[in-house]
C-alpha cells in the first residue's frame, strides 16, 4: 500500500495486537450472550487461552513485505510439509478434506501455524497442560473439523471461523479498520463494538454456529463493503500491483546474484524458510536471521547498480505506465470479449498484438502484463448466521446483499513511458484483436 499511500505504515506486530484485542472482546461477548443450555461457561472458559493465543500468533510467520513475497514460502509445498511435521493425523485428514479443491489457507498462515507449533507449543503446554496447541494451528489455518461429531469439535469450529473464516472474523475486522485508517481513505464506517457485542454461539440444525443478534444486522454488510472497497481500490490498485511486481522481480534477481552458481534460488530458500527463524544463516557474504523489510532493502541497496528495478523502487519513478487504471475501464475496453477464455488469450498475446503499434524492439520487450484477482467477499450459504425472533437463521435468508461478482479476474498492461502517446492505439489494438 505504501507506494500509493506513504502514510500507510504499520507492522504485523501492531496488527496482531489489534486482532488479540478484538478476540478478547469477541470472547467476552460470546460468553455473556451464549445460552448455557447450548454450552456451559466452563466449557467456553477452557477455550479462552487457545482463542487468544491464536489471535496473537496468527501472523507470526509472515514474510517481509507482507503478501508480496508470500509466494516464496510454499515453493514445492515446503510450508505444508513443515506444518505436517507438527500436527496429528486427524488434522492432516481434515486439512486435505477442507482444501482438496485448491482453496487452502494463505502460505503465511500455513507457515505461522508451523512456526507456532515448533517454537511455542511446548511452552503453551506447560502453561495449559490440559489443552491441545494443535487447535491453535487449526484456528490460524481455518482448518475446521470435518465433520464436527462432538460438541467439543463444534465449539472449536465456531472459534476457528472467528479467527480465520470466510465471512467475518477478528483478523479481517482489524485489517479493514487499520488499513482504512492508515491510508486515510474514505471507506465505510464499521461499528466493530456493536458487531462483537451481538456475537453468540447458538444451535442451528443440531449444530453449534457463531451467530449475530439482530442488533448487528446493519454492521454485517458494512464489513463486507469495507473489505471489498480495500481489495477493489487499494490492494488491487495499478500502482500497488506495479510496485509489488518490481519488488518481486528485484528479490528474484538478487537471489541469482547472491546465491551460489549451482543453486541460484539459495537466497530465496533461506529468506523464506524455517531455517532463518531459528539461527543466522549465511548466503554468500550475507548473514540472514529473522529477516525483515529493512534487511531486504539493505540487501537490495547493495546491488542497486546491478538490478534496474531497485532504482524504480527507491526513486518512485516507474519506467512503465498502465494502458488503463481500473477494472471498470478494463470491462469497457473488452466488453466485446466477455468470454474469459478470449480475455485470457489476449493477455497471453499482448506483445504479439502490440508489435505493430510499438515497433521499437526494446520498448516492445519491456511491456509487462499483470493479472489481478481481488478477493471479493460475499456471503455463501451457511457461512453467517443471525439470531432473530428466538431462532437462528442463515444470513442469506433474511438479507439480500448487493449483487457482487465474486471471482473477478482482469489484467493491467504497462508500456514504456516513452510510448505513452500510443496508449489509445494500443488499447484499440487489444480490444479489436481477433482471437481464434
Amino acid at each position: 500500500m505504501r507506494p500509493l499511500y506513504p502514510s500507510a505504515h504499520h507492522d504485523r506486530f501492531v496488527h496482531s495486537l489489534g486482532v488479540y484485542y478484538l478476540a478478547r472482546l469477541a470472547f467476552h461477548h460470546i460468553k455473556e450472550n451464549t445460552d448455557t443450555k447450548d454450552i456451559s461457561s466452563d466449557v467456553l472458559d477452557h477455550y479462552k487461552p487457545l482463542f487468544l493465543v491464536a489471535a496473537l500468533m496468527h501472523d507470526c510467520g509472515h514474510a517481509p513485505f507482507s503478501h508480496t513475497f508470500e509466494e516464496f514460502y510454499n515453493r514445492n509445498n515446503r510450508a505444508e510439509e513443515f506444518l505436517f511435521c507438527h500436527v496429528d493425523p486427524k488434522f492432516k485428514d481434515d486439512y486435505k478434506h477442507n482444501y482438496n479443491r485448491g482453496k487452502g489457507p494463505s502460505d503465511h498462515e500455513i507457515f505461522s501455524a508451523a512456526i507456532f507449533l515448533k517454537h511455542y507449543a511446548t511452552a503453551f503446554r506447560q502453561l495449559f497442560p490440559d489443552q491441545d496447541p494443535i487447535v491453535i494451528a487449526r484456528m490460524i489455518t481455518g482448518c475446521i473439523h470435518q465433520p464436527a461429531k462432538t460438541l467439543k469439535e463444534q465449539v472449536e469450529n465456531c472459534l476457528i471461523l472467528l479467527i480465520n473464516g470466510q465471512a467475518i472474523d477478528v483478523d479481517k475486522l482489524d485489517y479493514i479498520q487499520r488499513d482504512t485508517w492508515a491510508s486515510g481513505t474514505n471507506n465505510v464506517s464499521i461499528d466493530i463494538h456493536r458487531l462483537l457485542s451481538a456475537l453468540e454461539l447458538s444451535m442451528f440444525d443440531n449444530k453449534l454456529v457463531p451467530a449475530f443478534s439482530k442488533s448487528a444486522l446493519n454492521v454485517v454488510q458494512s464489513v463486507l463493503d469495507g473489505r471489498n472497497f480495500l481489495y477493489n481500490w487499494i490492494y488491487s490498485h495499478h500502482t500497488v500491483c506495479y510496485y509489488s511486481r518490481l519488488l518481486s522481480e528485484a528479490i528474484k534477481q538478487l537471489s541469482r546474484l547472491l546465491s551460489p552458481l549451482e543453486d541460484t534460488d539459495r537466497l530465496l530458500d533461506v529468506l523464506f524458510s524455517a531455517e532463518s527463524f531459528e539461527k543466522p544463516v549465511s548466503v554468500g557474504n550475507s548473514l540472514l536471521y529473522l529477516p525483515s523489510d529493512g534487511d531486504i532493502f539493505y540487501l537490495l541497496k547493495q546491488r542497486h547498480n546491478d538490478i534496474k528495478e531497485i532504482g524504480e523502487l527507491l526513486s518512485r519513478q516507474p519506467r512503465l505506465v498502465p494502458l488503463w487504471k481500473t477494472f471498470a475501464e478494463f470491462e469497457l475496453i473488452f466488453e466485446n470479449k466477455g468470454d474469459s477464455t478470449q480475455r485470457e488469450s489476449i493477455r497471453a498475446k499482448v506483445k504479439e498484438i502490440l508489435h505493430e503499434v510499438i515497433t521499437d524492439t526494446s520498448h516492445l520487450q519491456a511491456i509487462t502484463t499483470l493479472q489481478v484477482k481481488p478477493k471479493i467477499a460475499v456471503i455463501h450459504k451457511d457461512e453467517l448466521y443471525v439470531s432473530l425472533r428466538n431462532s437462528v437463521v442463515p444470513y442469506e435468508r433474511i438479507a439480500k446483499p448487493p449483487a457482487v461478482e465474486e471471482n473477478i479476474s482482469y489484467f493491467f498492461v504497462f508500456i514504456p513511458r516513452e510510448t505513452a502517446h500510443l496508449t489509445e492505439a494500443c488499447i484499440s489494438a487489444l480490444s479489436g484483436a481477433k482471437i481464434y
